[in-house]
């Protein structure tokens, strides 16, 4: 199997790492030679390239490892070279914004979209093998219209890249709950450390406020991007959110006890039935 991975940043360097050790031939393009030389030197790929057209119409599979904004911008400049029965695929964080434009532009290969929910807040093909799949869930995400073959594809190369739980669904759902689970958490992190006024609180820090906010060490032009393109479910879940912080604030100004001890019966109930 020989695949293209264009952007070879964190979780495109992983992709590549990981894929190369599987023994696909795996080759990469990006816009940063120094990426590219990395890859190399490390044997993530067999060769690379500032230019796609290059490796597009020999690869079986393309794997876009790009922003949301620059997918569409990629299918609509190097549509002339894909070919029938080739696969394209991206590991995009939001899905309903351009996924149905991207099947199109994809033709005549075929498209369906994926994302892996694992990665690190740092930014860059150098700390690609730090990235932890085992464990992670991998999510593809179909149309109606799109071929089982690509679904099938995608469910062998998320179990060669490792990950532990594979799960089909559709885009919607996916970016209602990425909306939730990834997004938010995110925008809580960002606000609470931004919140922070007091000169000292880095003396003051335990594994709470640690691991609460290890992910606003955040990659702004990725993020924003994705925030933005998800907003309408993320500003639900930011609102929904408030109503709960809003529980505990109403029931500390009421000094009521039992309303708090509520609130944490009810959120510890959840947090363990995650884990089962």
């Amino acid at each position: 199997m020989k695949v293209l991975i264009v952007g070879l940043g964190l979780i495109g360097g992983a992709y590549a790492y990981r894929l190369s050790q599987k023994k696909y031939e795996v080759y990469g393009c990006d816009i940063d030679s120094e990426a590219i030389s990395y890859a190399e030197k490390k044997q993530y790929i067999l060769e690379g390239s500032t230019d796609p057209k290059k490796y597009i119409e020999q690869c079986d599979c393309i794997i876009l490892g790009i922003y949301p904004q620059a997918i569409l911008h990629f299918l609509e400049t190097y549509r002339k070279y894909f070919k029938k029965n080739q696969y394209i695929t991206d590991v995009c964080g939001v899905k309903s914004s351009f996924v149905e434009q991207a099947t199109v532009l994809a033709e005549p290969a075929i498209y369906c979209s994926h994302h892996p929910m694992a990665g690190k807040e740092k930014v860059g093909i150098s700390y690609s093998e730090e990235c932890v799949f085992e464990g992670a869930n991998f999510l593809i995400t179909p149309l109606d219209r799109t071929p089982k073959s690509i679904v099938e594809f995608l469910k062998g190369l998320g179990k060669d890249l490792g990950f532990s739980k594979i799960t089909v669904i559709s885009i919607d759902r996916h970016d209602k709950m990425i909306g939730f689970t990834s997004q938010l958490t995110h925008a809580i992190a960002v606000a609470l450390v931004n919140s922070d006024e007091d000169m000292e609180t880095k003396n003051f820090i335990g594994d709470s406020y640690r691991d609460l906010t290890r992910i606003a060490e955040i990659n702004e032009r990725l993020w924003s991007e994705l925030f933005l393109e998800n907003r309408e479910y993320l500003l639900d879940h930011i609102r929904h959110f408030e109503e709960k912080l809003n529980e505990i604030q109403t029931a500390l100004i009421q000094k009521d006890k039992e309303a708090l001890k509520t609130i944490f019966i009810a959120s510890a109930k959840k947090r363990r039935e995650m884990e089962k």
